[in-house]
Formats: structure tokens, sequence, C-alpha cells
């Protein structure tokens, strides 16, 4: 029996609007395909924030250490920061409140410094556990210590080889590996060492963790696409698990109702902090009816993504993506 939603997912979450990911007009590795390319254009990147972007004057801005802290120390400026020892990395950021195969997931390449270096020069108190950040917008969060002592937490400055641009939370971003954007906060000015900390989505009923699931997107075809039978059709999208489970093994793709599944090719791939683009080269039947496409992710660790899962509120969506669309005689 033909296996449907019994729900249909909104693009808008209950976290904000979802923008879309869009890829026209770059010069891209696979223009037929959604993601076309890797890396994700600073215009197109997704943006989410709780009101208006923070504008910050790069030659005034300053960003202050407090807390527990054993060795206080002047306000940082940008030259500061940016005079330390340089890390680049690319990463994925996905929204918490993305339903199912939604476009609130981006990929970019970054350049900055390790949060740790900073932390190293005002020494934390043996009482510290989190690292909470303040930002010029008023948001706040809060992640454990160990985690912002982490080689591959960042504070970014650099985002595709320009300066953060505003809307990316220029002048000084965090990124905070295997978890959602809620961890990942921008225009911060204070970061202050505590013992705990409730943080603004926290506040509001939303997982404190705020881990990354496994995550599959669709990108061709898109909801209701007609399809010409007789032809190959690339059926393409993204995959992410933001190393939570060792990155993406595999993905794979069902046109009928998950009784078989089809592995996809992996066709362009960074680290586990960053998404996979897969595609599949579909024969499709002569015969003009309805189809429902299904794709769905493996992990190195073993785990596979379910069909249940609809849930967005309060911890990121679960299970795997599927796209309602019609064959059609040529």
């Amino acid at each position: 029996m033909k296996r449907r939603r019994f729900i249909k997912l909104s693009a808008i979450s209950a976290a904000g609007m979802v923008l879309p990911l869009r890829l026209e007009g770059e010069t891209a590795a696979m223009p037929s395909l959604k993601p076309s390319t890797l890396i994700t254009p600073n215009a197109d990147f997704y943006i989410l924030q709780i009101g208006d972007p923070a504008v910050l004057d790069a030659a005034s801005w300053r960003m202050v250490i407090t807390g527990l802290i054993e060795k206080p120390m002047p306000p940082l400026r940008l030259e500061d920061i940016t005079a330390m020892e340089a890390v680049t990395a690319m990463r994925t950021l996905k929204c918490i409140g993305d339903p199912i195969g939604t476009e609130q997931m981006s990929n970019a390449n970054w350049k900055g410094i390790r949060l740790r270096n900073l932390l190293e020069k005002v020494g934390p108190k043996p009482e510290a556990k989190v690292v909470v950040f303040r930002c010029a917008d008023g948001y706040h969060t809060a992640i454990p210590l160990e985690e912002a002592m982490e080689t591959e937490t960042l504070l970014a400055y650099e985002m595709n080889d320009v300066p953060l641009p505003t809307e990316h939370g220029f002048p000084i971003r965090l990124l905070n590996p295997g978890n959602y954007g809620t961890k990942n906060p921008k225009w911060i000015v204070n970061i202050q060492l505590a013992a705990e900390h409730e943080s603004y989505w926290e506040k509001r009923g939303w997982d404190p963790i705020a881990r990354v699931k496994l995550a599959t997107m669709i990108g061709t075809p898109s909801e209701g696409e007609e399809i010409t039978g007789g032809k190959v059709y690339t059926v393409s999208g993204a995959a992410f698990d933001a190393g939570n489970h060792g990155g993406i093994k595999k993905v794979e793709v069902s046109i009928d109702y998950g009784q078989t599944w089809e592995e996809a090719e992996i066709w362009a791939k960074d680290s586990p902090l960053a998404w996979v683009l897969w595609k599949w080269d579909w024969q499709v039947p002569e015969k003009s009816e309805p189809v429902e496409i299904y794709a769905r992710a493996t992990a190195h660790s073993g785990v596979t993504q379910d069909e249940i899962g609809i849930e967005v509120e309060p911890v990121g969506a679960t299970g795997y993506h599927m796209i309602d669309a019609a064959i059609v005689t040529p």
C-alpha cells in the first residue's frame, strides 16, 4: 500500500521564516542540480535572526570577556582578533526550526580563530561550566565550556574570503560544530563565563543541547514538478549530520514508496562538518502517473534515517524527505 506523509510540512518554522537557497546566476559546478555547488554564495546563504540585523562599525566595535575568569583583559578590537593565529574551515549551518527537506541549510568557507585561544588568555575559573555569548541584537546563548575549548570551535570574521556580511554576523560570530544555528550566534559583543545560563530559545521551550539531527533534502525535483517520461532525470540534493554520527556514508533514493532503495552518487564533499551533495540518475518510465520520491542518508556510525519523524519543535526535525511529483508523457 502506498505510504504517504500524514502531514504536509510547512515552509514556515516556529523560529522564523524559511528563506530559499537560491543558486541561479552563479558559476555552478553542476547547474542542473540543487544545490549546484558545494559552497553557498554569501548572498544565497540562509538568514535567520530574532529581529533586524545588527549594523556594527568595525572601528568602534569592542568585545569584552567577563564572568568567572582569572585574568581580566581589556576590551578586544577587531584587529586584536584578526592578528591572532587564523584558522580556515568549511562549515554547514542548519536551523533547528527547519522542517524536513526545506532549505535553512547552507555551506561556506570561513576564517577565524579558535575560541579556546582567547579563553586560555583569561583563564576560566574552576566553577565556570558554560560560555555565554551576548549579541548586539539582544540575542544570547550558551555552550558547555568543554565544547568551547574544542579545536573546531571558532570565532569567525570572514565568510567565503570576504569580511562577514552584516546579516551573517559582522564583525564576529561563533561557529560551534555539531549544533544548530541557535548555538552559532552572530554580532557577538560579550563572552561571559558562568556556572549556568538559560538561553534565549531555551526560555521559549527549545532544546538546550541543539545537536544537529541526520538530515537529507531533495533539491530536484521540486514539490509538484512534472517530469517527462521515457527520459533520464537526475534527482539531487544534500545530506548533513554535522559530524554527530561520523559524517554521511551514503544516500539512497526510492521511487516505490520505500520498498526498494537505490544508492545515489556523492559528487561533492569536504569534512563531516560540511554537507555532502548527491545525485541519482533515474530512467523515468513512460507511463503518466503520480510519483513520490524519497531520500534518506546513512551515517558512518550505521544510523539510517527513518520515515517516521516529523517533529520540529523543540529539538529539530528527523525523518527522510519525500517529494510529490508527476510523470507526464512527452
